[in-house]
């Protein structure tokens, strides 16, 4: 699922997946490996625009939240 919300001070996207979720660890364990996309890439980029990117993830799923300010 993609969810974008526009709202009136920020822009929020929203990308969730229902499979088994990220095991914990996993994307600090990237990063430590030097493999920086979602740091990089993702985190990065956005903190960049004085925005942000969360994760949630568990058995569930995951899901990303993504806002960038107006």
């Amino acid at each position: 699922m993609v969810l974008l919300e526009d709202l009136p001070d920020r822009v929020e996207v929203s990308v969730r997946d229902e499979g088994p979720g990220i095991p914990e660890g996993r994307l600090e364990q990237a990063e430590a490996e030097g493999r920086m996309g979602v740091s990089g890439s993702v985190r990065g980029r956005l903190h960049d625009l004085g925005g942000s990117a969360t994760l949630t993830t568990g058995s569930f799923g995951t899901e990303w939240e993504l806002v960038v300010p107006r």
